[in-house]
């Protein structure tokens, strides 16, 4: 080898490592753009995203879900209500026997 090939990594490897980075860092920005390019199509493009509509058929208020709790409650208060009753005709009735 010659001088100039054993000195050409020890005062060429400052430049490698600095193409390296400016590489990295391009790369870097292309990627970072083609994801924003991705991100800004889909706000832009509205069939992607739920309308209001459709939204109400899928999800259910919670207000309505409180409405139907509620209701399952007076039901089944009502049913034991019922019950209390029909057991309280049969104490009533086993006791006049």
């Amino acid at each position: 080898m010659t001088v100039q090939q054993k000195t050409f990594v020890k005062h060429n490897l400052p430049i490698w490592i600095n193409l390296t980075t400016l590489f990295a860092l391009i790369s870097f920005v292309i990627y970072q753009s083609r994801w924003q390019e991705h991100v800004d199509n889909h706000i832009d493009d509205k069939s992607k995203h739920m309308t209001f509509e459709k939204r109400i058929q899928v999800f259910v208020p919670r207000i309505e879900l409180d409405k139907r709790l509620s209701n399952i409650e007076n039901s089944q208060e009502k049913l034991e209500n019922k019950q209390d009753q029909i057991i309280e005709i049969l104490m009533f009735e086993t006791k006049k026997k």
